[in-house]
């Protein structure tokens, strides 16, 4: 088996970017394992229920990378890239681009080690209920999506893994989740200007 990091890259509205990833132990090469990675981007971002729709025109997928890693010491020793462009198709306007929406990993192991998590992208104004809060159909469409992609690509011989580099072990992931609160990604504002405006205090 090889451990393969998957990642996705992209840009966001207000000009950063964004990249999240997921791992895999898989028996596939890395051309195969490459594919498979487009291949559930594709199928998470597809349809009219696809991730893609709950994102504005700012957020686009721009790249998929699959990097084989050493398990040892947690270093890439492949890497193989493709350039995409699957931009969002949402109307309105875009929510902050540093609010992320959390997909949360879990595996048979009780503990840190066997948890893990990724960050989407910002997603539009328009997936919020009045309250601030990620609408429940939202969700439901984007775990739909997840469940459809990691269909696709799990197979007995491919398996999504929670990666442990204290441990230096991989556990394979038996859930997903998301809640209908977003998380901060501090970091993907860090080029974005930030335009101030000021008064004089009244007398």
């Amino acid at each position: 088996m090889t451990l393969y990091q998957h990642r996705f890259h992209g840009t966001l509205p207000a000009g950063d970017e964004f990249v999240f990833s997921w791992w895999a132990n898989s028996i596939r090469g890395l051309p195969d394992a490459q594919i498979a990675a487009l291949q559930w981007l594709t199928d998470l971002n597809t349809g009219a229920t696809g991730f893609t729709s709950k994102c504005t025109a700012g957020v686009v997928f721009n790249k998929v990378s699959t990097a084989v890693i050493n398990i040892l010491t947690g270093r890439q020793t492949e890497l193989a890239e493709d350039v995409v462009a699957q931009p969002g198709s949402a109307a309105g306007n875009s929510l902050p681009q540093e609010l992320a929406l959390v997909v949360s990993l879990r595996t048979a192991l009780a503990n840190r080690s066997g948890r893990g998590r990724f960050y989407l992208p910002c997603l539009a104004a328009s997936t919020l209920t009045a309250d601030g809060k990620v609408s429940a159909a939202t969700i439901g469409d984007i775990m739909a999506r997840l469940d459809i992609a990691w269909a696709a690509y799990n197979t007995l011989t491919s398996t999504p893994v929670v990666y442990s580099r204290t441990l230096t072990t991989t556990n394979d992931i038996t859930s997903f989740n998301i809640g209908n609160l977003f998380d901060v990604q501090t970091r993907r504002d860090n080029k974005v200007a930030e335009v101030r405006t000021t008064l004089p205090m009244a007398a």
